[in-house]
């Protein structure tokens, strides 16, 4: 008999991707895409457990843990070369609670200074994304996590990351 592959079908409560729960309710590192109808690209979302509290559309990072129900945590980001994976909290979460975050799509992302059209990255020290490089930045680079959509000076962007990106995270200091 030839081997078979299984796909499994994730369904979940989309109240549920911007709440948070002291026990688990879906399983660790699960993954779903979810399509919305205002936005051309869908979003993918992976459930997580916090690290520490985490702050509405924050970027963190997405780390394999050693816990108990917790084999993948959340993390602030550290500098590393490349393979970072970069998630954003929905909303303010507790700490040491399960979540979704979002890893791509069209986000709504803590940004710094921002124009439309930079491509933005997140630094070690950051709680926000930034532009990568300067601003009127239109080239991708290996830092970069998305592009912005949207501008602003210090409040939130839209954002729009591609599925599956790792980039590199570089010193803010």
């Amino acid at each position: 008999m030839a081997n078979k592959a299984i796909y499994n079908i994730n369904a979940i409560d989309i109240d549920d991707l911007t709440k948070s729960s002291a026990t688990m309710e879906y399983p660790v590192g699960a993954k779903i895409t979810i399509k919305d109808s205002s936005a051309a690209q869908p979003g993918e979302y992976i459930y997580v457990k916090s690290h520490s509290t985490l702050t509405q559309y924050a970027p963190y990072g997405i780390e394999p843990g050693s816990g108990g129900n917790a084999e993948v945590v959340t993390a602030a980001p550290a500098t590393i070369a490349s393979g970072a994976i970069i998630g954003f909290a929905l909303a303010a979460i507790t700490s040491g609670h399960y979540c979704w975050l979002q890893l791509s799509g069209v986000i709504t992302a803590a940004a710094g200074t921002v124009a439309a059209g930079d491509h933005v990255e997140v630094l070690n020290t950051g709680t926000t994304v930034t532009v990568d490089g300067s601003t009127g930045s239109t080239v991708n680079s290996i830092y970069s996590i998305g592009i912005a959509k949207t501008a602003t000076s210090g409040g939130t962007i839209t954002l729009a990351a591609l599925p599956s990106r790792t980039v590199a995270i570089q010193s803010g200091a």
